[in-house]
Order: structure tokens, then sequence, then C-alpha cells
């Protein structure tokens, strides 16, 4: 086999075949003597047909079929010999007839990585939230904590409704046009957020604990929220079924000590102030290894296979399909208005895996066999299950490797934000591109994970 190889662009070469006759005559023989095994035809036994009959009935199957078969081949035997870093089937542009005697040519293009010299990876000029967070923050962390460990308990000493009670109803009847029919409904008294209808806690309290079939009026405003019942008038008719009331807690050192965080209020303060600094820093570090990546993207517009774009661009249609809650689907067609739109951020989304690989690559960057059991441990804590169960289970799906790149790119982040010439502001002045997925968890299909370029899974 003679093959020829071209430069068409950075990311495509020309590959041009001959494979002598020898070849495709074997080829041949073996595709007939392979088919005539199952064939039978009339006036012959199965297994027996003579080779002329079969090439004058399947003939033209059995050399199409030869013929994409030696492409593979020619493919696979060229892009090792050749380093070629295929990152796609070849896409044949000329093909010869196959003739007795005559040797098999053929030329294709090949899509390939390509060479990636990463430039101006440091000093990269980003932006960086300062931490900030104000009392009214730690305020609402300890009502919310404060709400989590209130008990409803039976009323005692009164037989009308307050304020602090939730309720149980049964609700029928119409709001405007739409028909109700509740046989088991909550309220809570206190909880004007989640009124389920304006007016109707004010409507509720005061009544007696066993009211039966009581008829309420209420008109919704027209500044409603909901559209659909602003204006409208609801004549309800409802039954309370239960009603408790709500022991809150004192804020008070006891109630720290109950939270099992602190043993002071105080203590429980900045215990819950560290939490949400705790947090509100990870968003923040995402925040930079986003804004960095943009910023090598745009100092680093490398050429990219368009494969790799298509692959990218189908990811993203499936993570769009996901967050609005739709099943996943292998090969759904994207509407080429949508592929369009989105092929811009798919090849940018490109870029840049390849140019952290590269980066990684250049700087040595690795992952320890401590730094993956670790993960491994912090993954499987988050998930109540023993580390070495998740560690089996990643191993017997292939998804070591995979995690391990993910783990490996991260860190390259890490790198071009330490690296970074940073900038610390109250906002930014340009919201960041999400990285695949978010940050945290890095396995295929969960989120955290970076796609490499020859990731090929579904999500």
């Amino acid at each position: 086999m003679q093959v020829r190889i071209e430069d068409v662009s950075p990311v495509e070469k020309k590959m041009f075949v001959e494979v002598p006759w020898e070849t495709v005559s074997q080829k041949l023989g073996d595709a007939y003597k392979e088919l005539s095994k199952g064939v039978a035809l009339k006036g012959f036994r199965k297994g027996k047909v003579p080779r002329p009959v079969l090439e004058q009935v399947y003939g033209q199957r059995v050399t199409a079929e030869v013929a994409y078969e030696l492409v593979r081949e020619s493919f696979f035997r060229a892009n090792q010999e050749h380093h070629l870093a295929a990152v796609a089937e070849p896409r044949v542009e000329e093909a010869a007839q196959i003739k007795k005697g005559q040797p098999f040519t053929f030329s294709a293009i090949i899509e390939v990585r390509g060479e990636v010299v990463p430039q101006d990876y440091k000093g990269l000029a980003i932006e960086k939230r300062k931490l900030a967070i104000p009392d009214t923050a730690v305020d609402e962390a300890l009502a919310t904590l404060r709400r989590e460990h209130t008990e409803l308990r039976p009323i005692e000493g009164r037989t009308t409704t307050a304020p602090g009670d939730i309720i149980g109803l049964s609700v029928t009847g119409q709001i405007g046009e739409h028909q109700i029919n509740q046989p088991q409904f909550a309220v809570d008294l206190d909880d004007e957020e989640r009124e389920p209808l304006p007016g109707l806690r004010q409507a509720l309290t005061g009544v007696p604990i066993d009211t039966k079939d009581k008829k309420i009026e209420i008109t919704v405003p027209e500044d409603y929220k909901d559209e659909q019942i602003r204006g409208r008038k609801a004549e309800l008719t409802v039954t309370i079924l239960e009603a408790r009331t709500k022991d809150v807690p004192e804020l008070d050192d006891e109630f720290a000590k109950d939270t099992g965080k602190a043993d002071t209020l105080d203590g429980l303060r900045a215990a819950l102030r560290k939490d949400l600094e705790d947090r509100e820093t990870e968003v923040i570090d995402r925040e930079a290894r986003e804004g960095a990546l943009r910023e090598l993207i745009k100092k680093n517009q490398i050429p990219v296979a368009s494969s790799l774009v298509d692959r990218a661009v189908e990811l993203q249609y499936q993570r769009l399909r996901q967050m609005l809650g739709m099943k996943p689907e292998r090969n759904a067609q994207i509407p080429d208005d949508l592929k369009d739109k989105m092929k811009p951020a798919g090849a940018d989304e490109v870029r840049g895996q390849l140019l952290l690989e590269a980066i990684a690559d250049k700087e040595a960057v690795t992952v320890t066999d401590e730094e993956l059991n670790k993960h491994i441990e912090t993954t499987a804590k988050s998930r109540n299950t023993p580390p070495a169960k998740l560690r089996a289970e990643w191993q017997r799906d292939g998804r070591i490797d995979s995690i391990t790149y993910s783990l490996r790119q991260d860190k390259v982040l890490k790198y071009l934000v330490d690296h970074a010439a940073i900038t610390e502001v109250e906002k930014l002045s340009q919201p960041g591109t999400p990285l695949p997925e978010g940050g945290g968890e890095h396995e295929h299909g969960e989120q955290g994970h970076v796609h490499g370029p020859d990731c090929d899974h579904d999500h």
C-alpha cells in the first residue's frame, strides 16, 4: 500500500492511497467466500454457489463493501504510521472503481487535531470578585436554620386559629373560570411569600379550629403575580382538617447547642458566616477560572476541526435538553438555524479544551494518585457510599481516565488563575461563560465534567 499525505490546512490533511491488486484480490476472495456460506440460490446447494454467479448477483454490493473496508484499513494504518492524530473518519473525495488486475486508488480528507502552541497564557487580565458576606445574609441563614428546628405542636388553650399556625384544609370552589378541588391543602398563616392566594391567610386567621364548609370570597388584585387569576373573584368553601402551632426556638445559646454547630449564639453566627464564605469562595474561584479560560481563548483563536465543533454542539444541545427537562436522545437532530447559532460557542469550547491540554503538557501538569484518591473519597462521601465501591464502579465503567483528564484540566485552570493579572472588583463587568456543566464533580454526565475533544458519550 502506498500512502502520500498533503497538508490542506492546520486541521486538515489529504491522503492519497494506492492499494495493489494483490491485496484487493485477496479481499474480494475473502468477501465472496464469506458470502457463499449463507447464500442459497435456486439450483445450487447452500454454500456451493459458484463465484461467477455470486459476482453476477451480488458483485456491486461486494465491491462497495470491499472498497469501504480498504478505505478504513488504509486510514487506520496511515493514522498510526504518520501520527496524524485524526479526530474523525476520512471523507472520501475520489475513489476509482475496483477493476480486475488494477490497483484501487482513492483520496480522502482527514480532519486532525492540529498542533496547538498556546500563547500568552501567563498574565491573563481577569477580574475577581471580593469576598463580601453581609450581616443580612447571616441573619437569613440563621432564620432558615431556626425554621428547620421549628416543631409543630397541637394547639392548646384556644379554639381559634392565630398567626404562627399551619392549618390543613380541604378546598373547593372556583377562581374566575378555574374550578378548585383540593382535598388536602396546607397554609402557613405566617408565610406571606408562599400564600397560595392573596387574602387567604387573613380569611383563615381567627376562625374556629373546627371550621367546616366556611364560605370565603376574595377578589384577586389586578397586579397579582399570576396572570391567570389577576382581577378574578375567588368563591371558595373550606374545611379545616387539622391545625398546628409552631414552636419556634428562641435565638439563644441553647438553640446553638441544639443545632450541633456551636455552643453559643455568637459561635453559631460565626459558623454560619464561615459556611457562607466557603460557598461564596467556591463561586468566586469558579468565576475566576471561567474568566481565565475566556481570556485564554480570546488570545488563542486556533483553528479547530469541524467534526470536533459538531461534536461539541451536539453535547451542548443534549445539555440544553437536559436543562429543559427533556429526555436524553442519542443523535438528536438539531434544527439547522439553532446549530448555526451554537457553532461559535462550540468552536470556543473545543479551543479551550485543546489549549488547556497543550498547557498541561507544556507545564508538566499531572494528577497524582493521591489527588485522584482524594477526589474519589470526597465524591463517595457526598454520595454516602464507600470509596472502594465508587472506585470499582468507575473502573468497571471505564471512567477513571476521563475523571483524571477532568482533574488535570481543573489544575490547569487553577494554574492560569494563579499566574493571572487579577483586578479585584465588587461586581464582574462581564458575566463568565460557564465551564462545561459548571464546577464540582468531574465524571462524565455529571456536574463539572470538562469534556475532552475526543469524548464520545451520552448525557
